[in-house]
């Protein structure tokens, strides 16, 4: 071997394999721990196991809600306006129509939203129940929350009060869709993607709470062994640094009393969150310790690499937060890889904002000195 050769290898990083098994990842599902941790967990329902049909629904293209459902009313037009886009919509009309099939009756009817949810009906009405009952909750499937879907709510939050806005957020959802159709696809004994086959999927409602995000960690654990504690949200709160040693051991001991010889796996990665007085740590989830499970401000080479067996958890374990010095390594909007324009989404649950958008942007594309038509 060269010397060349032997300074390009120092110079790259061996990839660390992580191993995770179709049974780690079942054993992160909300409804296998909750009954544990439950003292420890904030107020929640099960509604297990979901229909097919409810599935369907929310992995549709283009989910389905009532005419009065989000977003019907988003918009207050002039009677100029909107004398302009009723004859706009009926031009689009006219060309739709040059551009539908001749046998119209092979084109299967599209359903309306009466009719779908008359196929999970049950599972609605639950739903339903637990939001009266909450009075409003945060939504997740096994594993994931759809917290890369804010962007759709008027809120900008998972807080939904009634269904719709439930149904919205979660058909909204990356994090929600990886849970139906990808969760198992990194597992090592996992069968060519038949292992999504034979999974109960569940909806867990929480009791809506305003919850700070600075007051969120996601904590590392390794031959059960605290090994990293990270920020959650990774934004620069300037109160938070002095509370460190304040926060520290209060997950150090939750770990050590409630998680470490109780959970069903060795490694795993748990996320907590410790309100004011701060006097209590909140379960909010378990995850695979694995490269699905995003590692916050650690890198999961830096994880793999940790020898648990020699990890001294008193002496080695970091917590690490956002401070001045590095609040530009890690700044950036959460989830933003995942969010659209406001009016887009308004557009989509009406048709006469969807006119208007059209509009627009042909006018912008004139502008510019675009042929909208070409």
């Amino acid at each position: 071997m060269t010397a060349d050769t032997q300074e390009t290898h120092k110079d790259h990083a061996v990839f660390q394999h992580i191993p995770v098994t179709r049974q780690q990842v079942l054993n992160c599902s909300f409804s296998s721990w909750y009954d544990k941790y439950k003292p420890h967990v904030p107020k929640s329902k099960i509604i297990k196991p979901l229909p097919s049909s409810f599935i369907h629904y929310l992995t549709s293209d283009g989910i389905v809600l009532p005419q009065e459902g989000p977003g019907s009313d988003n918009v207050g037009w002039s009677d100029d306006e909107e004398q302009e886009n009723n004859e706009q919509i009926k031009e689009l009309e006219i060309d739709e129509s040059e551009l539908e099939s001749d046998s119209e009756e092979d084109q299967e009817p599209k359903k309306t939203f009466s009719e779908l949810v008359s196929t999970f009906q049950e599972t609605h009405d639950k739903i339903q129940s637990i939001i009266d009952q909450y009075g409003a909750v945060t939504p997740k499937l096994n594993w994931s929350a759809p917290r890369d879907a804010t962007w759709i709510t008027t809120t900008n939050t998972m807080k939904c009060t009634n269904v719709l806005d439930l149904y919205l957020l979660l058909n909204a959802s990356n994090y929600v869709m990886y849970d139906i159709d990808s969760a198992f696809d990194e597992c090592e004994d996992q069968n060519n993607g038949e292992a999504n086959k034979h999974v109960e999927y569940e909806l867990v409602l929480r009791k809506w709470v305003n919850v700070n995000p600075a007051l969120e960690f996601r904590c590392f654990v390794k031959g059960r062994k605290l090994i990293g504690i990270s920020q959650r949200e990774l934004n620069y709160y300037d109160f938070l640094e002095a509370l460190g040693s304040t926060l520290k051991p209060l997950i150090v001991d939750f770990f050590n009393n409630v998680l470490r010889d109780t959970f069903d796996d060795a490694d795993f990665v748990f996320d907590v969150y410790i309100p004011r007085p701060f006097d209590k740590v909140f379960l909010i989830d378990i995850n695979t310790f694995s490269r699905t499970t995003d590692s916050q401000m650690f890198t999961w080479h830096e994880l793999a690499l940790i020898n648990a067996e020699e990890f001294d958890q008193e002496k080695d374990m970091e917590f690490r937060l956002v401070t001045k010095m590095n609040k530009g390594r890690f700044y950036s909007k959460e989830h933003s890889e995942n969010q659209v324009p406001r009016d887009v989404v308004d557009a989509s649950l009406d048709s006469n904002a969807m006119a208007e958008l059209a509009k627009q942007w042909r006018e912008l594309q004139v502008k510019a000195g675009v042929d909208p038509d070409a």
